[in-house]
């Protein structure tokens, strides 16, 4: 197995997982594109969600281990994911 297609692995167990424990982990926290480069942006609907997170949202995603975890847990997930 790839080194790129384990760290993606990991990285999904622990979103499947819940974030509340993934600061615990040893998550790699540099955003790459599925090219392998680095990625340093994120999509203006993404921005936008995250920044309109619930109060629950934000609680739940506080767990993350990076801005990029951060951000994509707080502009996807919503209320009725949570437990």
């Amino acid at each position: 197995m790839s080194k790129h297609l384990a760290r993606r692995l990991a990285l999904m167990g622990a979103l499947a997982t819940g974030l509340g424990g993934c600061a615990e982990r040893d998550v790699d926290p540099t955003p790459e594109r599925l090219d392998g480069s680095s990625s340093q942006e994120f999509e203006a609907d993404d921005i936008e969600r995250a920044e309109n997170a619930s109060d629950e949202v934000a609680e739940y995603c506080s767990g993350a281990a990076s801005e990029a975890q951060e951000v994509g847990c707080l502009s996807h997930v919503d209320e009725s994911d949570i437990p």
